[in-house]
């Protein structure tokens, strides 16, 4: 991605990351003969992009701010619907890239492997008479829901919030199923930190086939079974685990611990690890890093919450709702990237730049340099950039606060506790490893 530091004018802020998307010139679902399109696919996804930043206005505005052209919002909704969401799938491949560094990010990486993290999440659709058409809604224990939901499982870069890739159930796939799709993005250089839907035997055994697979540490639940091969030294031991797809048996590192705030009560964790070396990574270091998985669901929140900031998203068909979820995490990038510049530039932690702040830069700091263009100078403008970035640095947020909610719901299902009235746990954790 560029640095809006090296840019001087609106065009080049944003659309020109979007200029390496192998797309071809020519739609395949375009009928022959007619006059060619005004825009060239890359700009209709920049758009797109563009405008889910946005607080207000239409599709229209925005692409003309972008590209300085003017196209209906009739022209632009039937130009969606041909292309489909091949397009914006090949957008995310090509656009995101893992931000944290080494040196920059210390807090990223765990003795060098990067931190990740991949959950699923949902989207909300209004009730449309092509939705109803094509889709299904969820059914639940008290029937079905308020809206269509459009479930996809994301990869996220745990130290920077920064999306790594995205996989979209059009077809009403399941989160394993999309986030076996997402976890090819993975390398040996990475360290997945999964939850319990992945903590068993079936996903671990996956990830352990996978070509350059990825390093990872799930929790587990503590019915599962497990054979002991050998106890290690740091309270961990060596098991056997079967896969129930290929009927075989694989080696894992299983590490039990109990954590606590002070003055509260023991709570019992449980995780399975494919780095067996228990001396360079001993179970004491590996139990803390489980909390970082949190750091994703914060990254959901920042999407939805401040960048989309709507119950519903905007789009009308199952088509439109994806290439909008695309352009959701698209738009989530380049806010990372800004962030990751501000804190460089001025040698603080990435999240202590706001992102709400960031995002409120972004739109505004966009609409000038499209109004300011050809009235001040590049050197002027990218000044302009630079002061924005010194607002950002000075306007950090305070070190995050250490506190955690208590595990319960208001409308509780099943055996969850009912929320009453709502409180705070704070303070420091404590970390014992349940001896093997």
């Amino acid at each position: 991605m560029i640095s809006p530091l090296s840019l001087s004018n609106n065009r080049d802020l944003f659309f020109r990351q979007f200029e390496s998307i192998p797309i071809t010139a020519t739609n395949p679902n375009r009928p022959p003969g007619g006059r060619p399109p005004k825009l060239c696919d890359q700009e209709i996804i920049a758009g797109l992009a563009w405008h889910v930043m946005q607080s207000g206005g239409t599709l229209a505005n925005h692409i003309e701010a972008i590209t300085g052209m003017h196209v209906s919002e009739s022209a632009l909704s039937e130009r969606r619907q041909s292309l489909g969401t091949a397009p914006w799938l090949d957008a995310l491949d090509v656009f995101l890239k893992p931000i944290a560094d080494h040196s920059l990010h210390p807090k990223a990486f765990y003795r060098g492997l990067r931190l990740v993290g991949v959950d699923g999440t949902t989207f909300n659709v209004a009730n449309t008479p092509p939705m109803n058409a094509t889709a299904k809604k969820t059914k639940s224990r008290r029937g079905k829901s308020s809206f269509f939901r459009i479930g996809c499982a994301a990869a996220i870069e745990l130290g920077t919030h920064g999306p790594l890739a995205l996989r979209i159930g059009q077809n009403g796939e399941s989160e394993a199923v999309l986030a076996a799709q997402v976890m090819v993005c993975f390398n040996e250089e990475d360290l997945l930190i999964g939850d319990r839907y992945y903590g068993n035997g079936k996903c671990a055994a996956r990830m352990l086939k996978m070509p350059n697979g990825p390093n990872f540490l799930l929790r587990v639940q503590e019915r599962l079974k497990a054979q002991t091969i050998r106890c290690l030294a740091d309270g961990s031991r060596l098991v056997k685990v079967l896969d129930p797809e290929s009927g075989e048996f694989i080696t894992l590192r299983e590490i039990k611990a109990k954590v606590c705030r002070s003055g509260k009560p023991w709570v019992k964790v449980r995780f399975w690890t494919n780095l067996l070396d228990s001396e360079h990574y001993p179970a004491i270091e590996m139990v803390p890093l489980y909390a970082l998985r949190w750091e994703e669901e914060i990254a959901f929140y920042e999407i939805k919450m401040h960048l989309h900031g709507k119950n519903l998203l905007l789009s009308h068909t199952g088509i439109t709702a994806a290439q909008e979820i695309c352009a959701l995490f698209m738009a989530q990038a380049v806010i990372t990237t800004i962030r990751a510049d501000a804190a460089y530039k001025h040698d603080i932690p990435i999240m202590q730049v706001s992102f709400a702040r960031t995002l409120n830069v972004c739109r505004n700091l966009c609409w000038l340099l499209a109004i300011a263009k050809g009235v001040l100078s590049p050197k002027q403008l990218r000044k302009i950039v630079e002061l924005t970035y010194d607002q950002l640095a000075r306007n950090k947020s305070q070190p995050r606060r250490k506190r955690s909610c208590p595990r319960k719901v208001r409308q509780p299902v099943n055996k969850w506790p009912r929320l009453m009235k709502n409180n705070y746990d704070k303070g420091e954790f404590e970390y014992e490893i349940r001896h093997s």
